[in-house]
């Protein structure tokens, strides 16, 4: 869409998000009315289906009991006994209201009443139960239960009661109105329920009773128990689930058929109402794409010049007028961004600078590792020589002050030299838990006689609840005591010194804060590089922050200042819960030269 106009681009978003989201909805809701009408269709087929099985098993019961109900009748054995076949007819079908079909044979299985069947159907039913036959006779598939007729201890024969299957009968079973039912015994559709205007292969009509329909129906009893399609029946759509009726003989299906042609007319329907909300959703773009471009095209004007002098480095660029809508919101959210890339840059700016500054002291430290231990051995020499000379010399000679100050100087060069190979060097002592609440207080001990002297006071806030951390004990009360010491000197004439511990989920942390002096803003960059200090004279060497900052980095820790002049410093002193886990094996890998060299 490059190079087309404004109003051209917003018909085109209009136009596509209208159809692609009214129409793709409508067609969910098509989907979800043809998919409800198969939950529908399926939840009826499961009920009438669970009806039809225990239906189906309360008329196996009753079979049951009828033939075993007319074997015990006294009535029946005595005119069987007698041999009057007439009054045993008689008596055995009752007053021919029922439809079963009754049957009775002598222990010979010569056939008394009704129609013949073989002997092992008869036992069969006797031993398993109601079972169902296809009789030769005639008399179709039924459903038999044969029980055996005793006269006092004489056995008489078996008395046999068929139930004849059917659609109909089952179809009210199922209690199913609406629903059609076709009926398969063995490897043959025995009949349905369909009506002459939808798909029964009884029916007159020639494509209705086309072997074709009598074999696709036959298709779909024999599919497997539980099956649920769909299927085109004379026309007409249908979901079908097959059961199979448990009993033994041969075996029976029935395939229940739930119309669903009224719920897919209502989704067609749907369907075809997607065309005319389609060119409806195609006006409304038309006319929104004027009215919107109208209205969006200044502003993002505005904002696309914005953009463009942001890339350039610009941050000052006007912005489009706060509307209120989305264009009000668009420009809102870029000022925030803008002013968040501004900070982002600064900040990464100033981790740049950071990281510079940790790798130069870094560097720092191994190159005055080495030439403290290149210088150290000369020094030492130079002291052997001097004490040579003013043990040979005069006492009474006036320049051995000159001797004397020599020496002193050279004093100072040595401990200067020690204190950067100790910066340097492993720690001597081994990592261990350590509380850093016990650290905290030793030092104030340690540094009680000058905290009193300078009039200064101090104030704990230790948490109780501070997890331990694995350390060199050694090491990080060196760094608490220099940060301590120069607290103190910070404030000569007397203020609060303040000491706190707290923790979060990563880390443990110790604030050293005072009210002195103050830290200048120049200064603050330098603080932890090796000879530089703000002390006055003498009093310091610049050493002291260099070597605990060495420290604490080598427990992969941080050191941290803030200070304002005039106000104060808060030293803060971060160590990583899992600071060393035994070892300081990644802390000392950086020691390596140095401790090489020392």
């Amino acid at each position: 869409m490059r190079g087309l106009a404004l109003r051209v681009k917003v018909f085109f978003l209009f136009a596509g998000a209208a159809l692609l989201i009214v129409v793709p909805a409508l067609l969910l809701i098509a989907r979800a009315v043809e998919r409800q009408a198969y939950r529908r269709a399926n939840e009826e087929l499961a009920d009438a289906g669970t009806l039809l099985l225990s239906r189906w098993e309360e008329k196996g019961n009753a079979l049951r009991d009828r033939a075993q109900l007319k074997a015990g009748d006294s009535t029946v054995t005595a005119a069987w006994t007698s041999g009057r076949l007439r009054t045993l007819r008689t008596r055995l079908r009752g007053d021919g209201t029922d439809k079963d079909v009754v049957m009775a044979v002598d222990t010979t299985y010569q056939t008394l009443v009704g129609p013949r069947l073989p002997r092992a159907v008869l036992d069969d039913a006797a031993a398993r139960g109601p079972l169902v036959v296809v009789a030769d006779s005639g008399a179709g598939p039924m459903r038999l239960a044969v029980n055996p007729a005793w006269r006092d201890t004489v056995r008489l024969g078996l008395v046999a009661v068929g139930q004849p299957l059917n659609a109909a009968g089952l179809k009210k079973d199922a209690a199913r109105a609406n629903a059609q039912l076709a009926l398969m015994v063995g490897d043959s559709v025995l009949g349905t329920t369909f009506s002459s205007d939808s798909a029964s292969p009884d029916t007159a009509s020639p494509r209705l009773s086309s072997p074709d329909v009598a074999v696709q129906i036959g298709g779909i009893a024999a599919q497997p128990q539980g099956a649920t399609e769909r299927y085109s029946i004379g026309g007409q759509d249908y979901m079908a689930r097959v059961y199979r009726l448990p009993s033994p003989g041969e075996p029976v299906r029935v395939a229940l058929f739930r119309p669903i042609a009224e719920e897919l007319r209502i989704a067609q329907g749907i369907t075809r109402s997607l065309f005319v909300i389609g060119f409806a959703a195609l006006l409304l773009a038309v006319l929104l794409a004027l009215v919107v471009s109208r209205i969006v095209a200044r502003p993002t004007q505005a904002l696309a010049e914005a953009s463009a002098r942001l890339a350039r480095g610009d941050y000052a660029a006007p912005l489009p007028r706060d509307s209120g809508d989305e264009i009000g919101q668009l420009a809102r959210t870029f000022g925030e961004m803008r002013r968040a890339i501004a900070e982002r840059e600064a900040r990464l700016r100033s981790a740049q600078a950071e990281m510079i500054h940790r790798e130069k002291l870094a560097a720092m430290g191994r190159l005055v590792a080495q030439l403290s231990h290149e210088i150290n051995n000369p020094i030492y020499n130079i002291q052997n020589c001097l004490e040579a000379l003013e043990r040979r010399g005069d006492p009474s000679d006036p320049n051995r002050e000159f001797l004397q100050l020599a020496q002193e100087e050279l004093a100072r060069m040595a401990t200067l030299t020690r204190q950067l190979l100790d910066q340097s060097r492993p720690l001597s002592d081994a990592a261990q838990p350590v509380s850093l609440n016990a650290l905290v207080q030793r030092v104030l001990t340690l540094a009680a006689t000058e905290i009193g002297a300078r009039g200064i006071r101090a104030e704990t806030a230790l948490d109780p609840t501070l997890p331990q951390v694995v350390v060199h004990p050694e090491g990080v009360q060196q760094v608490l005591a220099n940060l301590v010491s120069n607290a103190c000197d910070a404030m000569p004439q007397g203020g609060t010194l303040r000491l706190v511990t707290r923790s979060d989920a990563d880390a443990v942390e110790v604030v050293v804060e005072d009210t002195g002096s103050g830290i200048a803003e120049t200064d603050l960059p330098h603080i932890f590089e090796a000879f530089y200090t703000t002390k006055p004279g003498v009093a310091g060497i610049g050493l002291g922050l260099f070597v605990s900052e060495g420290i604490i980095r080598g427990h992969r820790g941080r050191l941290s200042v803030e200070s304002r002049p005039g106000v104060g410093s808060r030293f803060t002193v971060r160590l990583p819960r899992e600071t060393l886990d035994g070892s300081l094996a990644p802390a000392e890998a950086e020691r390596e030269p140095a401790a090489a060299a020392a």
